[in-house]
């Protein structure tokens, strides 16, 4: 009988554990921030209790490799202390392991390769992509790219120069494309091996609308649909693939309509079940769209909420798909949403998480 209470509780054990997942969340430290939280988030009740805090010099972007060991923050510094940070995760701790400078002012994105040894950081200021080779165990190598993107934009103002704001990989992981708000264009590259090192090879080019300013993207599963969030537009510019080559199908405000007010395009995800995707927009709006996702994979607007915070720089969504987490910039919070898995409508929670200027969560 002992045994069996013993296997029981010891499964309970296991359940309870399973629920409480990692959650980190990237700031500004000029606010009093210490860097980069670490929460553990519980899938069924959507609450967040901190974990741990380690330093980090404006951490305003993360990403974890695929096996979930290693944790990469670009420290988006104007200077020479503009630097591509590296973490080792056990599960428990989150332990500093390497940096390496950008070599590019205000790097404020960082994608990881989930089939190569590859990091690819986007630095803002001066329109450049800086290219870090990865070791067996996840931590940084060298720096084996620096490349420059010129031109400019129609918007004098925020155009004025190369403004290189996001490289993704694409879902084979055989091209890397990468966002330039200043330029209206995306460069799409190819990764070439010559004996043990990776590099980017220039391959091809999408334009985007004028003064759109593309920022983030998202793919479907099987690489055939394009979703471009336009930062200064707040709309979302759909392509389909066509031989080699993107077709723009259509372009999509992130607003209600009639919404007339300033924008401030910010992040753009799909579901995990590729059936819904939302896109978030500050300016004046502060608000995160929902959109249904048909099997052509055109967008269907269906409905626009307020995120109940200021400036909504990033969200993210739990991978069971049960919550989406919005962060609010500029009034250090993180509101919870719910998830309709089936319909993707939002419910907020009660579950606010009280953070110094959130700018990034990772899963």
């Amino acid at each position: 009988m002992r045994a069996v209470v013993t296997v029981i509780l010891g499964f309970f054990m296991v359940q309870s554990f399973a629920q409480e997942i990692p959650m980190f969340v990237g700031t500004y430290t000029n606010k009093g921030s210490q860097g980069i939280y670490l929460y553990m988030f519980n899938t069924d009740s959507g609450e967040a209790t901190l974990y741990s805090t380690t330093a980090s010099n404006d951490p305003s972007f993360l990403a974890r490799s695929s096996d979930g060991k290693m944790l990469y923050a670009v420290n988006e510094r104007e200077d020479s202390t503009a630097s591509l940070s590296s973490f080792a995760f056990d599960g428990d701790a989150l332990s500093f392991v390497h940096a390496i400078p950008t070599g590019g002012g205000s790097p404020c994105h960082v994608a990881v390769s989930s089939r190569y040894p590859l990091a690819v950081v986007s630095n803002y200021g001066g329109g450049s992509l800086s290219v870090f080779q990865l070791e067996e165990n996840g931590a940084l190598g060298e720096r084996t790219q620096y490349i420059v993107q010129e031109g400019s934009g129609p918007d004098k103002e925020r155009q004025e120069a190369s403004h290189v704001h996001s490289a993704f990989f694409s879902p084979d992981d055989k091209f890397v494309y990468v966002q330039n708000l200043g330029t209206d264009r995306i460069t799409v590259y190819r990764i070439e091996k010559d004996k043990e090192t990776y590099s980017l090879v220039e391959d091809s080019h999408i334009p985007t609308p004028p003064a759109g300013g593309p920022r983030h993207i998202a793919f479907d599963a099987k690489g055939k649909n394009l979703y471009v969030l336009l930062e200064m537009a707040a709309q979302i510019a759909h392509y389909t693939k066509e031989g080699k080559d993107w077709k723009l199908v259509e372009t999509m405000s992130v607003n209600e309509d009639g919404y007339n007010g300033k924008n401030g395009g910010a992040e753009i995800k799909l579901s995990p079940d590729g059936q819904f995707l939302y896109a978030s927009n500050r300016g004046d709006a502060n608000s995160i769209a929902l959109f249904e996702i048909e099997k052509s994979g055109k967008l269907i607007k269906s409905k626009v909420y307020p995120t109940n915070g200021v400036e909504p720089r990033n969200f993210n969504i739990t991978p069971d798909g049960r919550f989406l987490l919005v962060a609010n910039q500029s009034t250090d919070n993180i509101t919870v949403f719910e998830r309709d898995m089936s319909t993707g409508e939002l419910k907020q929670t009660d579950n606010q998480i009280d953070v110094p200027t959130p700018v990034c969560i990772a899963f």
